[in-house]
């Protein structure tokens, strides 16, 4: 997808880069995400890249979760990531913890999501935009890659949109998970790209 990118058809997601989940003071930090994502740079990465995106004009979606105290939306039985977060009272709706980190604020022209489970698509309006808008093709970024960004390219493939994986601007709880996840899984559903060779044809297409 990145030889070509049509950015009038063409969407970024960024998924669950909240301060729970990737800040070091989050309460969801013991998960190694901010470890993942510090050492990684992953952040100056995909900061550039949604940079690089919005000036050539593509469409930039927030999907953050957020929960509402003592966490209602989540089943008792629900998986156990979900009941480490509850157990911690993380990802609730209007703290500090459920919002977007700061070196990733969105814009004023992004569009900000809000999800209840690790499916971006599941009990939200983000495919209804999506076809609004006449979108396509979907780079998915965020964390984690093995959990939130799998399940929005195997969710996505399923529907219709042509995925492609930003492989430098994701990360996991362990390289291990991350890896795995990039080598083995994503590939099923569609392309895995480099910021930097999206960046190029996105710069080719301003110019």
């Amino acid at each position: 997808m990145a030889a070509q990118v049509d950015v009038s058809k063409s969407a970024v997601l960024v998924m669950h880069t909240q301060n729970d989940i990737t800040h070091p003071d989050g309460k969801f930090a013991y998960s190694g995400v901010p470890a993942q994502v510090a050492k990684h740079r992953i952040w100056d990465n995909l900061a550039a890249f949604l940079d690089s995106s919005r000036k050539a004009g593509m469409l930039v979606i927030y999907i953050k979760v957020a929960l509402r105290p003592g966490h209602p939306e989540l089943s008792p039985k629900s998986y156990p990531i979900h009941a480490g977060g509850r157990k911690v009272g993380a990802w609730t709706e209007g703290t500090w913890g459920a919002e977007i980190v700061d070196e990733l604020k969105p814009q004023e022209e992004d569009i900000v999501i809000t999800n209840y489970s690790p499916n971006v698509f599941l009990y939200t309006n983000l495919d209804q935009i999506l076809r609004a808008k006449k979108i396509e093709n979907l780079f998915l970024t965020g964390t984690a890659t093995n959990f939130v960004v799998e399940e929005a390219a195997r969710y996505g493939a399923q529907i219709g949109y042509d995925i492609a994986t930003v492989e430098d601007c994701c990360t996991s709880f362990t390289d291990e998970m991350h890896a795995f996840s990039i080598k083995n899984i994503l590939p099923q559903f569609g392309a895995i790209s480099k910021s930097q060779d999206v960046i190029a044809s996105l710069t080719r297409a301003v110019d």
